[in-house]
């Protein structure tokens, strides 16, 4: 049976629901793997291919591509321990492949009963972001809310083995999983795996397909919201989309183009809406995370506790990666910890924290508990630039309006996925 490649998540779905009733539609991934099941089924008869000692792989079945199998190990539920989750099970497609809707964190291990202290972060538009690195004291890229991931490969390996997510007990058992699969021999001959592959080689190959993917998706890199065609001349924003990029843009308003830069680049680079750098937002703690029930546990972003290489860097704790806005209409619950539940919220914790903290922290014996997610003595590391900054009772630098002004705005910055694929760079208007 042929299939054709799959050029991506957007486009299959498309063209099924074009010539089939909702009702018939299979799973993308029961599409994905029917040639590769049949490969193997052909295999196991003894038939279409080298016997099992040859040390060559047999050739991919017909359709079967890089991408068409590592989008398949993206969704397979088998590579984890509870054989109920996948990469994607945490990072949907619908969210911009962050939580999918509804979760506010994610849960996973063996029994699916052990809950995670971080939301899932979108995995689109990464392709800049690169290996983790200091520029002089500001700390840049890495992939995770930490970065402790160097390569989106690298990346892909920690949930295989993380206790709260696929809860695999060793790269061994990893292995092992992926030998099982119906289409390993096409997994073999896609990626030129030899047959006597160690568990290592095994486990590296499978991060490097699940790498692949991200990387030959379209998806990742759409660039077709409404602010690029607003870019390429060819879209209008609202008036009221027109004041919240006025004021994401304005340094002693939102400020926010510091951290989520909102135009092209030197040579029409379209914007990413993030430096890829660090910050400390003082956010609430989430009294919905089951780890926080434990008054002396904080997560500290840079300086652990999943990270531990930067431990001894004080002033770096209660740093998280600055995320894109791109999609961020479809992310929610926002920040690292879910501590936010709405798009108008997370943007009025920018116009509140500091003039009206009682609405984010709790009241304590001594006052208003501000920054209550990390410890005491470090609560100095917090972010105080526009629109921070003020003291309570202060005039707000961010009016209601202005808040309501720049979720329009954002709003505006979400992917068609039913569109084409833009250019990387911007188009020069007509």
């Amino acid at each position: 049976m042929n299939v054709q490649p799959h050029p991506s998540r957007r486009d299959t779905r498309a063209a099924d629901q074009s010539s089939r009733p909702p009702s018939a539609l299979p799973s993308r991934l029961a599409r994905l793997l029917l040639p590769l099941s049949l490969a193997a089924l052909i295999s196991a008869c003894g038939g279409g291919g080298p016997a099992s000692s040859d040390p060559a792989p047999a050739p991919p079945a017909s359709g079967v591509t890089a991408l068409s199998l590592s989008t398949a190990l993206f969704e397979e539920k088998a590579l984890s321990a509870s054989g109920q989750q996948a990469c994607a099970s945490c990072h949907a497609s619908d969210t911009a492949h962050a939580d999918t809707s509804g979760t506010q964190l994610p849960v996973g291990g063996a029994s699916l009963d052990r809950q995670g202290f971080r939301s899932s972060p979108s995995m689109l538009y990464l392709d800049a972001n690169g290996p983790f690195r200091f520029v002089g004291t500001e700390a840049f890229g890495g992939f995770t809310w930490d970065g402790r991931a160097n390569t989106r490969a690298e990346q892909a390996g920690g949930p295989l083995l993380d206790q709260t997510e696929m809860a695999n007990p060793s790269i061994a058992d990893v292995a092992s999983r992926v030998r099982a699969l119906p289409y390993y021999a096409d997994f073999r001959s896609v990626f030129a795996l030899p047959e006597n592959a160690s568990d290592q080689l095994v486990f590296d190959t499978l991060r490097t397909a699940l790498e692949q993917y991200q990387k030959l998706d379209t998806d990742y890199l759409l660039f077709n919201s409404r602010y690029d065609r607003f870019l390429d001349g060819q879209a209008t924003l609202t008036a009221q989309e027109q004041r919240g990029l006025s004021i994401f843009e304005n340094p002693a308003k939102g400020n926010c183009a510091s951290c989520h830069p909102s135009r092209p680049g030197a040579t029409g680079e379209r914007p990413l809406f993030t430096t890829f750098g660090y910050a400390a937002l003082g956010l609430p703690r989430n009294p919905a995370i089951a780890a926080n029930a434990d008054p002396a546990f904080f997560d500290m972003g840079l300086c652990g506790p999943k990270r531990t290489d930067l431990s001894h860097r004080s002033e770096l704790c209660g740093q998280f990666k600055i995320p894109t806005l791109r999609n961020i209409e479809l992310t929610a619950p926002y920040f690292h910890n879910g501590s936010v539940a709405t798009l108008e919220q997370a943007v009025s914790f920018y116009a509140t924290r500091d003039i009206d903290p009682a609405r984010w922290y709790p009241v304590g014996a001594s006052g208003i508990e501000r920054f209550n997610d990390l410890p005491a003595g470090l609560r100095s590391n917090v972010l105080n630039t526009a629109p921070f900054g003020l003291r309570p009772g202060d005039p707000p630098v961010l009016t209601a309006q202005d808040v309501a002004d720049l979720a329009a705005f954002l709003r505006s910055l979400t992917d068609d996925q039913t569109a084409a694929q833009n250019t990387p760079t911007v188009s020069v208007a007509p």
